[in-house]
């Protein structure tokens, strides 16, 4: 939930209206079919200079390694001209040559996007060129505020480097008055438990604008399970804290997965199951080399509905193969990756509640199993 408060949906919905309603119409039909998608996560590259002890790619893929290129990008980006473009994946993009060409064009197409990186790369002239390429997000993942956990976690990354590229990015946003907001994620796991205040609170004096956080998560051959065993003592320490520290900052916070765990961590896995996920009416996922896969968490090609450098994107989004998954996730999480899934989007399903709640519109929605 937390990025869509984060992006400008007032100038969405100003400057490409026909798509927020038919995207919304979409995800309310949950039908077999599919408009255009509102959201495109292109992955960017699964090439990094980390191992992070968290991440599937650590762990092995199957698939092939590389880099999106910009003819590539720009092919597809101009077949859906998405609202919200995630540049996000397995990899740094930084290591991709073509990433400042590929933001630069999908904003002067009016595109908000996003880029998600490790910072290691952001030395002065990568950190001109990336704000001067103009994202609307930069996402900084840190997750560690000590250098022996932040080190354990992002292992080939050094600490106090790290920490002087996240300052220096910040002051030259600020400096020459860039409109991109600055952002820190951070992965919750058993050897950082200790470290999410003052992550929160190193966020807010160091002048990010949004803090973001998650629960280590389950994908690819990386089952996190043993990552997410915390004592109910730290637990209770960590609620204490944030109670704490959210009346102290005035810097937007969006943990919602990690305040989820922390009330009732056990069996967090089976809970989610059975909550909606909208991902194949709105949100598109490829690979840096063009595969259509179902959402990131299918990070190794569990499933392809086909590639879109070889053929149209519109024609993989509504195959029959797509159409049969759309079909049996809008009645329940049946594939293995997706019951793995934290996913829930009930707060989509409750902005959509006015449908639900109208007679006879009602009935034409194929998704019969809402508690309203």
């Amino acid at each position: 939930m937390s990025i869509y408060e984060n992006i400008s949906l007032k100038e969405i919905i100003l400057r490409r209206p026909f798509r927020v309603i038919n995207g919304g119409w979409g995800m309310f039909i949950s039908g077999e079919k599919a408009g255009k998608p509102f959201k495109l996560k292109f992955e960017s590259s699964t090439l990094c200079n980390l191992k992070c002890i968290m991440c599937p790619r650590t762990k092995g893929l199957s698939r092939k390694l590389g880099v999106l290129t910009f003819e590539n990008f720009k092919r597809v980006f101009d077949e859906i001209n998405p609202p919200y473009l995630n540049l996000t994946g397995l990899g740094e993009p930084l290591l991709n040559q073509d990433i400042f060409k590929i933001i630069s064009y999908a904003r002067k197409k009016r595109s908000i996007v996003k880029l998600d990186t490790n910072a290691t790369l952001l030395n002065q002239e990568n950190i001109i060129r990336l704000i001067n390429s103009n994202p609307s997000i930069i996402s900084v993942s840190i997750d560690g505020v000590t250098k022996n956990s932040f080190e354990k976690i992002r292992e080939g990354a050094k600490f106090e480097q790290v920490m002087e590229n996240l300052k220096n990015i910040i002051k030259y946003r600020n400096e020459v008055k860039s409109k991109t907001q600055i952002h820190l994620f951070f992965v919750l796991q058993k050897d950082n438990i200790k470290d999410l205040i003052g992550f929160i609170e190193l966020g807010s004096s160091i002048g990010v604008d949004v803090i973001n956080g998650t629960l280590a998560i389950s994908f690819g051959k990386a089952e996190n399970k043993e990552l997410r065993t915390i004592s109910q003592k730290d637990i209770e320490i960590l609620k204490k804290g944030l109670e704490d520290v959210r009346k102290q900052i005035k810097t937007r916070i969006n943990i919602e997965g990690i305040d989820d765990f922390l009330e009732n961590p056990e069996n967090k896995e089976i809970r989610m199951k059975d909550k909606p996920c909208l991902f194949p009416w709105y949100s598109a996922c490829i690979t840096w080399d063009g595969y259509v896969v179902p959402c990131d968490k299918y990070c190794d090609n569990e499933i392809v509905f086909g590639n879109a450098f070889e053929e149209p994107f519109m024609k993989i989004w509504n195959n029959n193969k797509m159409k049969e998954f759309r079909k049996e996730i809008s009645i329940n999480k049946t594939q293995n990756v997706c019951q793995k899934c934290f996913c829930d989007e009930s707060f989509l399903i409750k902005k959509l509640n006015p449908l639900y709640k109208t007679p006879i519109i009602n009935r034409l929605s194929k998704r019969k199993n809402l508690k309203l």
